[in-house]
Order: structure tokens, then sequence, then C-alpha cells
């Protein structure tokens, strides 16, 4: 009878260790914060099929911390690619970066990747900020993402239009004598839209790029927020 408890270490079966003593290494909390998720977007980067990640980038931390992340996580692919390019992680790689897969193509730098497997956009109206507008593109610059700056308001005018259509009224803002619904109304169309876009975005940017496959899209929902219900549903947090 087989009992899957009896497994001998006594022969082949037993296994390989590694012949110099392997310290244990603690990171710091910072440091897990980076590593665990960026560890962990890898995994499921490279068992999904996908050719990397859009992330809507607005230039605020939550979005920012996601892009960072994501910068480590090529930090630390790149490295292990180049130590061994033959191994496991350098073929995923391959794979993922939509390389010839019987060569022993790698990443040079972290940055390298980056252009491969991120793409970024920041999502701007007339009211956004030039300074959150910078940060972004500044920080996909650092990180070597795919980046591009649009703005929405076309977008946001043709469904007012068609809102004004089917009912006769035009929402206004608080600020411009509407009422707090109309305000709320106004900015959560901006989110959703948003969301709407970095989908499109996921689907089609490979294809502008002349690559194959498609983008899951990362998003930067903030926890504090969702618990107190400082959100919108649908927008640009909700994700792959």
């Amino acid at each position: 009878v087989f009992d899957p408890l009896d497994v001998s270490l006594s022969g082949k079966n037993r296994p390989k260790v590694a012949e110099e003593d392997l310290s244990l290494q603690i990171a710091a909390p910072e440091e897990e914060c980076c590593l665990g998720p960026a560890c962990w977007l890898w995994d499921f980067l490279r068992r999904s099929g996908a050719a990397g990640f859009h992330l809507p980038l607005s230039g605020g931390a939550d979005s920012s911390s996601v892009a960072a992340i994501v910068a480590v996580m090529c930090i630390l692919v790149t490295k292990a690619a180049r130590d061994d390019p033959e191994g496991n992680v350098a073929q995923d790689c391959r794979r993922v970066c939509r390389q010839d897969e019987n060569s022993l193509w790698v990443p040079a730098t972290p940055q390298e990747m980056g252009n491969h497997v991120l793409h970024t956009t920041f999502m701007g109206t007339d009211n956004s900020s030039e300074v959150t507008k910078s940060r972004a593109k500044r920080l996909g610059d650092a990180i070597g993402s795919y980046h591009l700056s649009i703005k929405i308001d076309l977008m946001v005018s043709a469904v007012l239009q068609v809102f004004q259509l089917a009912t006769g009224h035009m929402p206004r803002f608080l600020s411009r004598g509407g009422t707090m619904s109309e305000d709320l109304a106004l900015q959560n169309i901006q989110a959703r839209l948003r969301m709407v876009t970095a989908y499109l975005m996921a689907q089609l940017l490979p294809w502008v790029r002349g690559r194959s496959g498609f983008l899951l899209v990362l998003g930067s929902a903030n926890v504090d927020e969702g618990l107190r219900g400082y959100m919108t549903k649908y927008d640009c947090s909700s994700a792959d």
C-alpha cells in the first residue's frame, strides 16, 4: 500500500543542497512592501500569457507606488535573467517580452525591460495640473515605461451631450451653481471613463507597437478609501 507520507531521503531521492552555507536574509518592512508584490506581479504576468501591464498613472501617490513596484520587478527579473541567460527566469522574460525564445536575449537594463512590459497613461482633463502631468512623465521615463499623456475631455463632453439629449438637462459642478448630486456625477463620469480608456489601451497598445498579445490592467486602489466608501466604483482603480 502506498503511503504518501513515506518519503525516503536516501540515495537518489535525497534533495540537492548547496555546498556553501546559505545565510537567511530578513527584509525590512519597507523592502517587503516592494519585494513581495514585485515577485507576485512577475509570477502572475509570466503565467497569464500577457505581454505586460497597463497602468493609469496620475502622478499621485497611489499609482506612483504601483509603478515603483513594477520597477522593482524589472530590477529583480533583469538581474536574474542576466545571471543565467539559459535559466527559467530568462526564458520567461523572452516569452513575455515577445523575443525569440530560441535566442539568449535578456534585457540589458531594468529600463529596457520596463519599456517592454510597462505601459503608462496620464489621463488628464483641462482641469489637471502640469505638475502631476510632469511627475507622471518623469516617473515613466525613470522606469522606462511606454508612456502616453492624453486628455479625456472629448469623451466627457460626448457623454454629457448624450445625457442632455436624453433628459434635456445639463449637470454643473458645485462651484458653478450645481448641486452636490450633479457635482459627484460629473466627477464619477471622468473616473469611469478612465477605466474604459485603460482597458482600451490594454487591448490595443501591443498592436500599436507591432506586438502580439494583450496587457493586464494594474489598479491603484487605496484601502483606506475603500473601507470608508470614499471611492468611485468601476473607476481606474478597477483592474485585473
